[in-house]
Order: C-alpha cells, then sequence, then structure tokens
C-alpha cells in the first residue's frame, strides 16, 4: 500500500524534477564522461543556475538505465527493472528484518 501511494506521488512531478533527482545520486564527473554536457555546466543545474535539458535527461537515463522508464513517465515497471530511487528505497525498507 505503501509503495502504491508512493507511485501516485511522484506521478505528479516532472521529468526536470525526476532529473534533478537523479542529479544528487550521480557524481558530476561520471556524468561529464558520459556524454556531451561538461562538469561546470552539470555543476551550474546541481545548484540551480542552470536548467536541465534534453540532452542531460538523455545522459542520466544512461547512467541510471534502471530508472529511465521512471525518468520518462514518472510510472515504474518493477516487472521490467524499471523502478525509481524512491521505490527502491520504499521495498529495500520493507525487507528489513
Amino acid at each position: 500500500m505503501y509503495i502504491e501511494r508512493l507511485w501516485h506521488l511522484l506521478m505528479s512531478e516532472g521529468i526536470s524534477d525526476r532529473g534533478l533527482q537523479l542529479l544528487e545520486l550521480a557524481s558530476l564527473k561520471e556524468l561529464a564522461e558520459s556524454g556531451s554536457t561538461d562538469y561546470v555546466r552539470w555543476q551550474n543545474i546541481k545548484r540551480g543556475k542552470a536548467r536541465i535539458g534534453a540532452d542531460e535527461i538523455e545522459i542520466l537515463g544512461r547512467v541510471f538505465p534502471q530508472y529511465r522508464w521512471w525518468l520518462m513517465t514518472g510510472e515504474v515497471m518493477p516487472e521490467s527493472n524499471q523502478t525509481s530511487p524512491e521505490y527502491d528505497e520504499a521495498k529495500q525498507s520493507t525487507t528489513r528484518p
């Protein structure tokens, strides 16, 4: 039940919000090395000085393939190993002893 409520909450976010959420989990160096966006641009996006764009969303999808569907749609498909950071966290907390 908790996971379903969390899923509905996440659906209200936009793709930029989800991208920024993944940006918090990533290494800026790894992101800069994974695509055409340089380190300084990633840093500016993270600090709120620049907007995240389609190129950056694409790079995040490559760096986090398990979150790609969620990043694009806001939906999770656990049966296809497409989840979200919150889904994984909630799932992990419910399986802990």
